[in-house]
């Protein structure tokens, strides 16, 4: 068996002439998180549903811990999902909207109950489970189609925008619950058009536009990667800025740009080498302004995404 969990390979959807996804290849392990970032329309969601077997791709491989779903559908019993935020049925409550899902899972009724009790209460919906879900708020309502995608306590979670359309509160709430989920040691692939909810949750990530992939790999180590393309210098200093300052910075070697902030500091855009980064530091100490400060700033996930996406209606 495969150490992957999830293996997607030159995947391809077409619709007609229109081509939905082109060629998406990417990789999750086990207990990893890996966040599906791109604009909306970029090809999120039909890759979801290739994924989960909701739709069939034109061409490519999709395969869970090993087994190619094409061929064996019975691979997916490991993955539970939520697809474009379906609503779960007013009329029923929770105990008996899971009861449903529990049977279509082939689940027995004492399992049913167990998982039930386990799912809700870590949904916070315990004291709710009686109610009839009309009621429910929409954060509410999301922590429960969320509970339906882990009654079968799967491996492998698959999430489409979990977050979406829920006020800040919800956003909070949910996010919490799946950090919760590295607990369980199952691989998590979501989503998503915020930019937090990859840096908060996943290990890794694959960003995609117009639907082809255009970077994918861990998040730490493609900031860092990006990070030698260039940092921001951030120099504070006790006195006012002046021209003549801002002119000799601008003068040193590796300096692509200068911009003061306020009347005390001056961002310098960087790509040069340490030993130039000293000669900054050197310029900035020696200026008479009283030097308080350096501080580096590399490139962060959401200036990496709008470069990508850049023209593309990045979110």
């Amino acid at each position: 068996m495969s150490d992957n969990y999830i293996e997607v390979s030159h995947l391809v959807k077409k619709y007609g002439s229109f081509t939905a996804v082109s060629d998406i290849s990417f990789e999750i392990g086990k207990g990893e998180f890996m966040g599906l970032l791109g604009p909306n329309g970029a090809g999120k969601s039909t890759t979801l549903k290739a994924v989960t077997g909701l739709l069939k791709p034109t061409s490519g491989e999709i395969r869970i811990q090993g087994v190619d779903i094409k061929d064996h559908r019975h691979a997916l019993e490991h993955v539970g999902c939520v697809i474009e935020t379906p609503m779960p049925y007013g009329e029923l409550s929770p105990s008996e909207l899971l009861y449903h899902v529990g049977r279509m899972y082939g689940l027995d009724k004492e399992e049913i109950s167990i998982r039930s009790r386990d799912v809700l209460d870590e949904m916070k919906l315990w004291d709710w489970r009686y109610t009839k879900v009309e009621g429910f708020s929409k954060g509410m309502k999301q922590r429960l189609v969320l509970a339906q995608a882990l009654l079968p306590n799967p491996e492998i979670i698959v999430l489409d925008e979990p977050t979406s359309g829920l006020d800040p509160r919800g956003m909070v709430e949910v996010r919490e619950i799946l950090k919760g989920l590295k607990k369980r040691d199952c691989s998590l692939l979501i989503s998503t058009h915020i930019l937090s909810e990859v840096s908060e949750l996943c290990g890794s990530v694959t960003m995609i536009r117009d639907g082809q992939a255009v970077l994918s790999g861990d998040v730490s180590e493609l900031l860092n990667k990006t990070s030698r393309d260039g940092i921001i210098l951030e120099i504070k200093v006790l006195k006012d800025v002046n021209p003549e300052f801002v002119k000799d910075l601008t003068g040193c070697s590796g300096v692509e740009d200068c911009e003061t902030v306020g009347d005390h500091v001056v961002k310098v855009s960087f790509t040069g080498t340490p030993e130039q980064q000293t000669d900054i530091i050197s310029v900035a100490y020696n200026s008479g302004l009283g030097l308080m400060s350096v501080n580096e700033h590399g490139k962060d996930l959401e200036s990496l995404y709008m470069d990508l996406t850049e023209g593309e209606g990045a979110s």
